[in-house]
């Protein structure tokens, strides 16, 4: 199924729409302020207020005989010095006093950091005022306990500019992660390897983008999966019908040899009549392990006899040289295992495994050469090496070599090669929890190494 189209915006417009939203909502607040604030003055001095009073007050000030706070704003203070500059009386702070008197004669007009000083001269005195420059609270609770409330409105504004601020970041926020999710949701259902399903669409016109990149690579797995499956299918298929075209003559081979066993033949012409039948059994076992593989039968129900290792590295070594006859390759056996040491596991199955190995190395063997079988335990491992002298293997086969009908060359086909022996072997190992490795001898010849946990008892 296609992705549906829907009219979809880019998120350049999207954060545009956004900083233009947001300088509307902050001109909105600033104005909000200023009416409350600025217009309205509610419980607010206005900055001049006390200035004002001073001058309104001037001529009391100057000439009533004592001054007091009732001429004065609650924001004022005040100190009454003699000409020569002595202290009188006010409401001055100590630290304020000689302070204010200093200011006075130097004609400064400001004390401390943010008040102002006013002087007024009466009859052999002098009258300094100290008042603030700024909007003031007429609440005094609120005037001692907060800032002046010019401060106070800034930080006020500056909280609720914050607050607008995160509050409509969080809506853009939930708007593009609602988008994102239906993007997720198609992620996810790809990993559970869900593709029967139909993209969503997005608002956001990128976003919209991917979800078009990943139904086509959705389209295009499914496709390549539906073909993949049908070759397996397919292969399955060869590989039933070649085990069974193999059985027919493999019947005939059993039969003849049977019967030539009982004609009057020599003790070594019935030692190779012994082998052909034997090899012809493994034949059948092999042909029904080959079935089970392509119906997915293949477990671990059978892994239960015990292996006497020695004995059956023994017979290894026996079947080796029955194949090698023909080319005269002699098997050397290195055998560093102690003869009660047993391993658990389905003999006729890993016969068949280290067979597929020691076969590929006659094979692969040049004649009169030496293939070589070591054994040993390490770290509580197995480990079975099978060594030949032939051209080792290429780096195409140590990579693929494992894999199921991988040959590096396809003309081996006409020789009985299928590319099934290496990962027949491997997935038998893998029963067993171990590992196969390809490598190469340094002096040359492939090395096959197997290697199993051993469990105890």
């Amino acid at each position: 199924m296609g992705l549906r189209r829907s009219k979809s915006k880019s998120l350049r417009t999207i954060f545009i729409k956004y900083i233009l939203y947001l300088g509307v909502f902050i001109t909105t607040l600033m104005l909000v302020n200023y009416l409350v604030f600025g217009i309205a003055s509610i419980g607010v001095y206005p900055a001049n207020y006390s200035e004002r009073i001073i001058q309104k007050n001037y001529d009391e000030l100057k000439n009533s005989p004592k001054v007091n706070m009732d001429l004065l704003t609650p924001m004022c203070n005040f100190g009454v010095y003699s000409e020569a500059g002595d202290f009188l009386y006010g409401n001055f702070s100590v630290k304020y006093i000689d302070d204010s008197w200093d200011n006075y004669r130097k004609g400064k007009n400001t004390i401390g950091l943010s008040d102002y000083i006013i002087s007024i001269e009466r009859e052999e005195e002098v009258l300094i005022i100290s008042y603030p420059l700024s909007m003031q609270f007429t609440n005094d609770g609120l005037r001692k306990t907060l800032p002046n409330a010019e401060l106070t409105i800034i930080f006020s504004f500056l909280f609720q500019l914050f607050i607008l601020i995160i509050l409509w970041s969080n809506r853009l926020a939930k708007r593009i992660n609602s988008e994102l999710r239906n993007l997720l949701n198609t992620v996810e259902k790809i990993e559970e390897h869900n593709l029967d399903f139909d993209v969503g669409v997005s608002n956001i016109g990128e976003i919209n983008l991917v979800l078009q990149g990943i139904d086509m690579m959705k389209n295009s797995l499914k496709t390549a999966l539906e073909e993949q499956w049908n070759f397996e299918q397919k292969k399955k298929e060869q590989i039933s019908a070649l085990a069974h075209d193999v059985r027919a003559p493999l019947t005939i081979v059993k039969g003849n040899v049977g019967l030539l066993k009982e004609t009057d033949v020599t003790d070594e012409q019935k030692n190779y009549c012994n082998y052909i039948e034997k090899s012809s059994n493994q034949m059948e076992e092999y042909l029904q392990r080959l079935l089970s593989i392509t119906k997915e039968e293949i477990g671990n129900s059978e892994l239960d006899n015990i292996i006497n290792i020695r004995k059956f590295i023994l017979s290894l070594k026996d079947q080796g040289e029955a194949l090698g006859k023909i080319k005269d390759i002699s098997i050397i056996c290195n055998i560093e295992i102690d003869k009660g040491l047993h391993l658990k596991g389905n003999e006729i199955e890993l016969e068949r495994s280290f067979m597929n190995i020691i076969t590929n190395a006659v094979n692969f063997s040049p004649n009169n050469s030496t293939i070589t079988i070591n054994a040993n335990i390490k770290n509580r491992n197995l480990i079975i090496e099978v060594k030949d002298q032939g051209k080792g293997f290429s780096e195409k086969i140590l990579k693929h070599g494992k894999e199921q009908f991988f040959m590096e060359d396809e003309s081996r086909t006409e020789s009985g090669h299928h590319g099934l022996g290496l990962y027949i072997t491997n997935n038998i190992i893998k029963n067993y929890n171990g590992e196969l490795i390809l490598s190469n001898d340094k002096n040359g010849g492939g090395v096959v190494q197997v290697i199993i946990p051993l469990v105890r008892g």
